[in-house]
């Protein structure tokens, strides 16, 4: 597993929750048997309940890192580096006598004081929640700074990798090259493409998926489904109030931009051009 893959897997909020959940699931369980062995080398009593509630100390973990590479992303200098995890330690000390009181008081015979709590927590979990968010901190830092470092590589291979012409044939079996910036666009007709170019139309044997791949993906978009636009041949676009689109090309034909596509094209049509608002 590369670097960026590693980066984009704690991006992505929908993996990095169940995973952080299911580690610290595993300290938990740790957390109580030490607790356990412990009374054994005192000589003392085991209350597993409440093991399992001051061991909620590390399910807090979960959200706090979450949030926390979510301000990593914005973070230009090492201040606000610092106070990031400064913040995430102070958060997690206060909310942690919250939670316990919260749960003790709903849950058991016995609730116990927030600022009896906030004094355990102080004393027993200052330096180690210290450690592990600037741990967290640093190691996700790195890993988006190395990924800065991918995307100039990957887009000059990419880039290496279109094409900037076409063999096509006429309906003489005549084989024709055509530049792609004179084409218009590109709609699916199974098993084929048809190739609007802007002196006629071609039948080319390749499908939209394989072809998209090859294509300046800032230049030529996909609007639906069955059609790839050369947005240099865009004049107008106008709502249908509906989430979909009508695009009006140079040539007049009339193509229509799905919702699906909407966004992706919007962002990349409105970078080359200046827009109103």
């Amino acid at each position: 597993m590369t670097t960026l893959h590693i980066y984009h897997f704690f991006k992505d909020r929908q993996k990095l929750f169940p995973f952080l959940v299911s580690c610290l699931m595993v300290l938990v369980a740790a957390n109580i048997f030490l607790d356990y062995l412990f009374t054994l080398w005192q000589s003392s009593a085991f209350y597993f309940s409440e093991s399992l509630l001051f061991s909620s100390f590390w399910i807090l973990f979960a959200p706090i890192v979450s949030a926390q590479l979510h301000f990593i992303k914005k973070i230009r200098k090492l201040t606000t580096g610092l106070l990031i995890i400064s913040l995430a330690v102070l958060i997690h000390l206060t909310v942690y006598p919250a939670l316990v009181w919260l749960l003790s008081k709903t849950f058991y015979d016995h609730t116990f004081p927030y600022w009896q709590t906030f004094n355990f927590g102080l004393s027993a979990y200052l330096i180690k929640s210290a450690i592990v968010y600037t741990f967290s901190f640093t190691v996700l830092t790195i890993l988006k700074n190395k990924t800065r470092q991918s995307p100039p590589v990957a887009e000059e291979i990419r880039e290496q990798n279109m094409i900037t012409s076409m063999i096509l044939s006429d309906s003489n079996y005549k084989k024709i090259i055509v530049e792609v910036s004179d084409i218009y666009y590109f709609s699916a007709n199974s098993p084929y493409i048809n190739v609007h170019h802007q002196s006629k139309k071609y039948l080319h044997n390749e499908t939209l998926k394989s072809l998209e791949t090859q294509l300046d993906s800032n230049r030529f978009v996909r609007i639906h489904k069955s059609h790839i636009v050369n947005i240099d041949k865009i004049i107008a676009y106008q709502s249908r109030q509906n989430g979909d689109y009508d695009i009006t090309l140079s040539d007049q034909s009339v193509l229509r931009l799905s919702r699906n596509y909407a966004k992706d094209f919007r962002s990349k049509f409105d970078c080359l051009h200046l827009t109103s608002k």
